[in-house]
């Protein structure tokens, strides 16, 4: 089985870390189930990266458990590159989308 090597970009990791601390702060424990549930989503990417919804060039993987929240990504060869870690009601963004 192939797994495709991922690329975070930092402005993704910051919505992440800043996500996780949002939840951590409502309910202790919840911030590492977060990162957990995240962790987990990045690891289907990387063995199924294809099998997401997707706007091209975007694709968009949920984040089980926290469904509210989306990673948005896009593959180039046996690559992957996330460019967002977003809540689905956040305004679209001009170049993901939605």
């Amino acid at each position: 089985m192939s797994r495709f090597k991922l690329d975070v970009r930092q402005a993704a990791l910051d919505e992440a870390e800043a996500i996780r601390a949002w939840y951590e702060e409502q309910q202790p424990g919840l911030g590492a189930r977060f990162t957990d549930a995240l962790d987990a989503c990045f690891d289907d990417m990387r063995v199924h990266p294809s099998l997401q919804m997707h706007k091209e060039p975007f694709r968009y993987a949920s984040i089980k458990g926290f469904r509210s929240y989306r990673v948005v990504y896009a593959i180039d060869g046996d690559a992957i590159t996330v460019y967002q870690v977003r809540h689905t009601s956040r305004k679209t963004h001009p170049r993901y989308g939605p």
